[in-house]
């Protein structure tokens, strides 16, 4: 049986994997200082239907461990960083979610920030 101690110790294995997340910087909505976070892509990009319109939106799912962002509401940014630690694209949260209590991981549905919010 895997107890949370391990499975908090994977989680930030996959998180540390340059090859697995990025750097990410995320802005609250709500204010205050950026909080400096590593952000695992979830799956590719996800095109999310609106209603019966025949028009949706494409949507990045990422992943950030609940140890480095103790909380995250829709409209929070996430700063996507390059190499040198600039913004290399803005994204905006458009929905969260930690998908059981016991999760460890905040799951986020990214859409592209308007420029004006960049």
């Amino acid at each position: 049986m895997t107890t949370i101690g391990s499975w908090d110790s994977v989680l930030a294995a996959i998180h540390a994997d340059p090859y697995l997340a990025v750097d990410v910087r995320v802005r609250l909505a709500a204010g205050g200082d950026p909080i400096p976070c590593r952000m695992a892509w979830m799956t590719g990009d996800a095109a999310i239907p609106l209603l019966q319109t025949g028009t949706g939106s494409t949507t990045r799912i990422g992943e950030i461990r609940v140890a480095e962002l103790a909380s995250v509401d829709e409209d929070d940014l996430v700063d996507l960083l390059d190499a040198d630690g600039g913004v290399d694209e803005t994204l905006r949260v458009d929905m969260a979610e930690r998908p059981e209590p016991d999760r460890l991981l905040w799951r986020l549905w990214l859409v592209p920030a308007p420029e004006e919010e960049e």
